[in-house]
């Protein structure tokens, strides 16, 4: 007990004693802490005592105060400054001004997450802040990259809400449209960013998104751009088309415990629409009058608009009063299937119909869409110790699209922490889960399914869309629907109240890690992801459906798993005091898994009941293969080799081993070497001009293995015959003998930056060859296989790339930044195959078709659209249609009238463009900031259907010619004679024959054949993001909590300039999993949006 005493008693003198000792040698300092170029001042700014365990943080006005005493060093940092070390003096007030960091000592992550110093890459990179995503936003990640990044091309899918987004990087380099797309990378480990849409039985397309386009970006810190096979080499056979590295946001440098609020709602609406004419109404040949909507009228079976002037004469219509209260379409049931048809008493029963002006709906489509209103709340809870940090966030999206009763309710959780175990032992962790849910989604394509099929192609002009809204005919609820006609087509609202294509997806992404630092240099990184997502889709179909008389039911699940373990043992060393070394060796086994069903109900047995169980007749299995596994195990190395600050030489390998390769040759080797030079510390110079200059050079292999079950023989489900399970051998023939593509890339580049960084510019260039292609080439029938996997292929990809980064203006108040980004790329195809036993050589290759065939052609580029043209008169002597004067050579050659089409496919453009480019403006002057993007694609072609079956169905403003003044072709104005000439037996004459509207339009493109007349330059410029916003300063608040108060004005796609009529030409079609650029397929509109953004922290 006295022992106890004495020592409780000594401990008690001992603080005592330093109490006092502080007390007397210790001063209250006090200070601020402002930004060294605009005095503004920092709140949040860490002031400690170097070595003393004391600190605190600025206020609201940047002041601060601390007990210190004189020859004790301050420390004073704050995140984006240039920390500061103040050796205390006698002063006791302080103003502490501090720099913003550096651009040259920018750090950015590599890959594998490795940090590196942005000035000793050998390879070109490119970072886009969180900050610039999370406030004019897109749905869909991807879909906010577009005009941001050089080299980068984003298109997305115009299906609505939730809609797909295509991204390349440096073009083309895959003869597989599917196989053209980067990797990403989230904190780390890979997710999946697939497509997989959904399509067969009967035009049934839907666009149900891509993976990465779920990635919240309210938890995005940063994306990261890893353009090349140079800086991608560590990802080995999934990097052949590039990295899209996503680090997410995290709770480190959060002082204390805060929130932070997020909250934007935006509205949208349709960006254009076909100009439709609105003279003609529905019918043919001038005449029309509505009966029963199923040819018993004049021309009322008809769907065209070649009917009479709209000048509000009167006439029956199907949603004209009748005598027995009815509407005129209400004329019961015209289909056998569901139930018994007696026309005749059906009419009595509905009534005479009262006629009513036949007048023009120049608003029927525009009305038709709605204002869809996109709200998106993210609240943050963070936190930061010496030991720890934290960040909680949760996001909610709830999404109401312009296409009526189509919708998106998404929720995201993501957490974020890491702790110090120990010293030496650290973990951190990061996982987002989300539910995405969507009752419905509109249907894409060319079909009845779609509601542009009807509005750009067979909407009678006079049709009053809000008519319509009440679809089901009188009495007949749940079996007839009401409809302006019964012979092709389905009442819009009811195909998107009753026929909707829901989606539920669960979806979990995440990692663990465990780092144990063994010595100042040599540490062990232990990691562990996944990604696992769980889908449910249905499908319904109500009765009198055109294409499900008795509807139908589909049920589809998707089921996906990625699991990646990797390693990483990295060591740094300074070898001298010139010389640095940062090595890195490690491991990587990844795991996937893929679950599929797709069973359907082709007929209802009770109407309205959607469930498989309520088949009429026997169910379908349409699962094609309802399970895959893939495994790639791998092992990488890494060194950097830093001389004296301005010397780098940059080394890594990795070989994989890759489940889906045969045996003996599933392991290849990828590397990279990456040189890079900083002249200006080379040679010491120190210039008020010239900043910084850097070369850098690179040589890389990268490579892109198969799917899976591409070498051994697999059976695919078939409908079920007689209760029984039925299976069929695939019509694939495998090849167990399949290597991996294999790409080899030199790179190249200069970063120079003048007047203290005013001015920087960036150039890089890239030369990739890309061989053994993977592909399925055609066989003969006789083979019993449609195709059979091969190697195959060479193609040369290159381009230049360039960013311009301005700052023309810059005072204390007032500054003006300009960002330019450029690239151009070719990739052009110089081998395709050459059978090794027969020597016959393969020399095109149909990459995809749908109306045009995207061909791969020896000797051409990669994205040629080929198809059939129209006939002119050649200058070759060989050809039937050679003009030995000239005077005709390159006209059309017509016959009957009608253009003469090509025997044969001819390439009608590219869909790539020749360059793109971007330009951000960035104004801020004092608290208000002012934002906006133009996105500028130069060239390249784009196929419209809308043109070819808006000419049929007489809908488009093209039409009115030669109807000038009805359909009498002995009126001036009436008919069209085609511009061109007739071939004779003496050469040629100008074509002198008339044709009448309606025949012009329609052989204009033969039946939708000759196509050549729907190919456009898809140039464009849009106004792709503006942003206005004010920040509150925070001195308003006092001593609140509260603080960063922001509010924005946002917009996204505000205004489109192009030369493509009727349509917006960044647009692209779906074929099954397949997104088809340069193709428009009767598309949705694309939509404008603007909203306002509100974020705070306290």
């Amino acid at each position: 007990m006295k022992a106890q005493c004495y020592t409780f008693k000594g401990l008690f003198i001992a603080l005592v004693c330093t109490f006092l000792s502080i007390a007397v040698h210790a001063q209250r300092i006090s200070g601020t802490v402002l930004d060294a170029d605009t005095d503004e001042p920092l709140i949040g700014a860490s002031i400690s005592v170097k070595n003393a365990g004391r600190g605190t943080v600025s206020n609201a006005t940047g002041s601060f105060k601390l007990d210190a005493k004189a020859g004790e060093q301050l420390v004073i940092s704050y995140v984006g400054y240039e920390p500061q070390e103040i050796a205390l003096g006698e002063g006791l007030t302080l103003t502490i001004k501090l720099a913003a960091q550096n651009q040259l000592n920018e750090v950015v992550v590599t890959a594998l997450g490795l940090s590196k110093a942005k000035k000793s890459l050998g390879y070109a990179v490119q970072e886009v802040s969180g900050a610039s995503l999370d406030k004019a936003r897109e749905t869909n990640l991807v879909s906010a990259l577009a005009g941001k990044v050089a080299g980068v091309t984003v298109v997305g899918n115009p299906s609505g809400i939730g809609s797909s987004a295509r991204v390349t990087i440096r073009g083309e380099r895959s003869l597989n449209l599917n196989r053209n797309q980067p990797l990403f990378v989230v904190d780390g480990v890979p997710i999946s960013n697939d497509f997989r849409g959904s399509s067969g039985n009967n035009y049934q397309d839907v666009d149900y998104g891509n993976g990465a386009g779920f990635v919240n970006p309210d938890d995005v810190e940063t994306i990261t751009v890893l353009k090349g096979a140079s800086a991608a080499a560590l990802y080995g056979s999934r990097a052949n088309n590039g990295v899209i590295l996503i680090t997410t946001k995290s709770g480190k440098n959060t002082k204390g415990i805060g929130v932070s609020i997020n909250s934007t709602v935006s509205f949208e609406n349709v960006l254009r629409l076909p100009d439709y004419q609105n003279v003609y109404g529905q019918g043919l040949g001038g005449v029309f009058e509505f009966k029963d909507g199923n040819g018993g009228g004049s021309a009322d079976g008809v769907d065209e608009s070649w009917g009479p002037k709209m000048e509000g004469q009167l006439l029956n219509q199907f949603d004209s009063p009748t005598t027995n209260g009815f509407r005129g379409g209400d004329v019961g049931n015209l289909n056998n299937a569901i139930g018994p048809v007696d026309l005749n008493a059906q009419l009595a029963a509905r009534g005479t119909i009262n006629a009513t002006p036949f007048s023009a709906q120049p608003d029927n489509i525009r009305d038709f869409f709605e204002t869809g209103v996109t709200q998106t709340h993210n609240v943050a809870l963070a936190g930061s110790n010496e030991k720890s940090d934290f960040r909680l966030s949760y996001t909610w999206l709830d999404q109401t699209g312009t296409v009526p009763n189509t919708d998106l309710k998404r929720n995201t959780i993501a957490f974020a922490g890491g702790y110090n175990l120990s010293p030496k032992l650290k973990v951190r962790t990061a996982i987002n889960y989300l539910n995405s849910d969507s009752d419905n989604r509109p249907n894409l394509s060319y079909g009845t399914e779609n509601i542009m099929y009807l509005f750009n192609c067979w909407l009678g002009r006079q049709v009053n869309t809000a008519s319509m809204r009440d679809y089901w005919m009188a009495g007949r609820e749940d079996l007839n629907q009401f409809n302006f006609n019964y012979n092709y087509h389905d009442n819009p609202y009811f195909g998107l109240y009753e026929n909707t294509n829901s989606q539920n997806i669960d979806r979990i992404f995440g990692n663990v890690a465990l780092t144990y630092d063994f010595t100042t240099d040599l540490s062990l990184m232990v990691r562990s992801g996944t990604d696992v997502s769980n889908e449910f889709r249905t499908r319904r179909r109500a009765y009198s459906t055109q294409r499900f008389q008795r509807g139908s039911y589909r049920e589809e699940r998707v089921g996906f798993t990625e699991i990646n373990t990797d390693f990483l043992l990295n060591y740094r060393k300074n070898l001298t005091e010139k010389l640095d070394l940062n090595v890195g060796v490690g491991g990587n086994a990844m795991r996937q898994t893929g679950k599929f069903s797709d069973v359907i109900a082709p007929e209802l047995a009770v109407p309205g009941i959607y469930t498989l169980g309520n088949s009429r007749v026997a169910l379908q299995n349409l699962t094609s293969v309802p399970s895959t596994q893939k495994r790639i195990n791998s092992l990488y190395a890494t060194a950097q080799f830093g001389f004296d600050n301005y010397l780098y030489l940059d080394l890594s390998a990795r070989n994989d081993w890759s489940s889906t390769l045969p045996s003996d040759s599933r392991s290849y080797l990828y590397y990279a070497a990456n040189v890079s030079a900083v002249l200006t510390d080379a040679f010491k110079i120190k210039s008020n001009v010239l900043s910084f200059a850097k070369v850098r050079f690179g040589v890389a292999q990268v490579g892109n293995d198969t799917d899976p079950y591409q070498l051994v023989a697999v059976y695919n489900a078939q409908t079920a015959v007689q209760g029984q399970p039925s299976y069929s051998e695939s019509s694939t023939l495998v090849n167990p003998a399949l290597k991996p593509e294999i790409s080899t890339s030199i790179e190249t580049g200069v970063d120079v930056r003048f007047f203290n960084n005013r001015i920087g510019l960036d150039l890089t260039y890239y030369n990739t060859e890309s061989r053994n292609q993977l592909l399925p080439l055609a066989l003969s029938n006789t083979t019993g296989y449609a195709s059979r996997f091969i190697n195959a292929g060479l193609i040369n990809n290159q381009g230049v790339e360039a960013t311009l980064n301005i700052t023309p203006v810059k005072t204390r108040s007032f500054t003006w930044d300009v960002a330019f980004n450029f690239s151009a790329n070719r990739s052009k195809v110089k081998e395709l195959y050459t059978d090794p036993i027969s020597g016959q050589e393969v020399t095109n290759y149909v990459m995809a078709s749908r109306y045009v065939n995207v061909e791969a052609r020896v000797g051409e580029q990669m994205g040629d659209m080929y198809g059939i043209g129209y006939q002119r008169v050649s200058a070759d002597k060989n050809s039937p249609y050679y003009d030995p004067t000239g005077q005709f050579v390159g006209q059309i050659v017509y016959n009957q009238g009608k253009p003469v089409a090509t025997p044969n496919l001819i390439k009608l453009g590219n869909y790539n463009p020749d360059w793109l480019g971007g330009i951000y403006n960035t104004f801020t002057f004092k608290g208000v900031s002012l934002g906006v993007l133009f996105d500028i694609r130069s060239g390249g072609e784009v196929y419209s259907h809308t043109q070819v079956v808006g000419r049929e169905g007489g809908q488009i403003v093209e039409t009115l010619e030669g109807r000038a003044d009805g359909y009498d072709l002995n009126v001036e104005g009436n008919g069209v004679i085609g511009d061109g000439v007739v071939q004779t037996a003496d050469g040629f004459t100008p074509n002198t024959v008339k044709l009448s509207a309606r025949e012009w339009h329609t052989s204009y493109t033969l039946g939708r054949r000759l196509i050549e007349g729907a190919i456009y330059d898809a140039s464009f410029v849009k106004l792709r993001e503006t942003r206005i916003g004010y920040t509150f300063p925070n001195k308003i608040w006092g001593k609140t909590n509260l603080r960063d108060l922001s509010v924005n004005i946002v917009g996204r796609n505000l205004a489109l300039w192009t030369k493509v009529p009727h349509i917006d030409p960044e647009t692209s079609s779906t074929a099954g999993g397949t997104v088809i650029p340069g193709v428009e397929s009767v598309a949705l509109p694309s939509t404008r949006s603007w909203g306002i953004n509100l974020n705070c922290r306290f």
